[in-house]
């Protein structure tokens, strides 16, 4: 394990939750046995979505409830404990609230019904743990839909939360969600894992663990190209620029307010880079797209040889970007790549089989 008698914010997306539930507890429990544990929980994967369908007035209250009854039944948990939220769900029409506000109210049970189904489950297994509401906990600035959370405040706020982990209790925190003037407020797509980098940050934790399908940062998204590898250590400026140039693994603001951030998968429970203050020096090639465009961008180089780009410059980490076709986005994704990981890969090979020889 990473140490021991640390304290610890775990966050586990919404397809760990899916489909490595009964790994995410194991892991909690190994981790609870020498260090004080906070759980940060998404929404079951597709929640959000079917959420978001119904703040508009075309979802199924219906999907979502036979989901979750049926996953917690599955889990061993009783669905009776989820009756509160899922009440909450079918009346939520009652509210009346402002547009923004209303959505941000609705998005937010879907984290809420996670956290309840793995707050009952970490019991069955004997852990103490204890559900927060998390607009109770973290209070933003207001910003419905893409709100940030407020440090100052919230150093108030998350008192209880310590004082259960002094007590020897597991909180468990449904991410995405703050507060704000007695609204709910959302943290943007992804805003889990900024949930948990401002819960380690302000209880003072040792280090942030953040669990997803994936097992850390690649130099470029794995699914679409095939010669992508895993970077080790990657430093928080280029966690942050890549990010917000459209890297999945990790919220942008999760890399600007916490210590280390180590990311890792579910299932094997393997940690695969670590975020903080050291760089392996590889770049990232990440990709948004943008209208009929796809922007591909390479993070931690200053120039391509091969195609035309613009050159930027963020926090003090060097980009370049190219712009291309989206009938074109995977080749060039692959391309641009080879000549940035690839060839250096080949090098490095080439070397250490000459040192060999030698």
């Amino acid at each position: 394990m990473l140490c021991s008698g640390g304290r610890f914010v775990v966050k586990f997306g919404g397809s760990s939750l899916r489909d490595s539930f009964e790994e995410a507890l194991s892991f909690v429990s190994r981790l609870w046995d020498e260090n004080e544990v906070v759980v940060v929980v998404s929404a079951l994967k597709g929640v959000t979505d079917m959420l978001e369908g119904i703040s508009r007035g075309n979802g199924s209250v219906q999907s979502v409830e036979e989901l979750h009854l049926e996953f917690a039944k599955r889990r061993g948990v009783s669905p009776s404990v989820l009756s509160p939220i899922l009440e909450e769900l079918r009346r939520i029409n009652t509210l009346n609230l402002p547009w923004e506000a209303f959505r941000d109210h609705v998005l937010s049970l879907g984290e809420m019904l996670s956290g309840i189904i793995f707050t009952e489950a970490l019991r069955r297994r004997g852990i103490p743990a204890v559900l927060f509401e998390p607009w109770e906990i973290l209070m933003t600035d207001g910003r419905f839909g893409n709100a940030e959370i407020d440090l100052r405040a919230s150093r108030k706020t998350v008192k209880p939360v310590e004082e259960a982990l002094e007590e020897g209790l597991v909180p468990v925190v449904p991410g995405f969600v703050g507060g704000y003037s007695g609204f709910r407020t959302t943290l943007g797509r992804g805003g889990s894992d900024y949930t948990a980098s401002a819960l380690g940050s302000l209880i003072g934790a040792s280090g942030v663990i953040i669990m997803s399908d994936v097992e850390g940062i690649y130099t470029a998204d794995p699914r679409k190209v095939l010669g992508a590898r895993l970077i080790p250590f990657v430093s928080f400026g280029e966690a942050y620029v890549a990010a917000r140039l459209g890297m999945k693994v990790l919220h942008p603001k999760a890399a600007e307010v916490a210590g280390p951030i180590h990311l890792g998968r579910t299932r094997d429970w393997h940690i695969g880079t670590v975020v903080g203050y050291e760089s392996s020096g590889i770049p990232i090639v990440t990709y948004r797209v943008e209208g009929s465009d796809g922007i591909v961008s390479v993070v931690g180089v200053d120039s391509l040889g091969s195609f035309p780009f613009e050159r930027h410059e963020e926090k003090g980490i060097p980009w370049v970007s190219v712009r291309v076709p989206l009938s074109r986005l995977g080749s060039a994704l692959n391309a641009i790549h080879w000549e940035v990981i690839g060839r250096r890969i080949m090098f490095s090979r080439a070397l250490s089989t000459v040192q060999v020889v030698i």
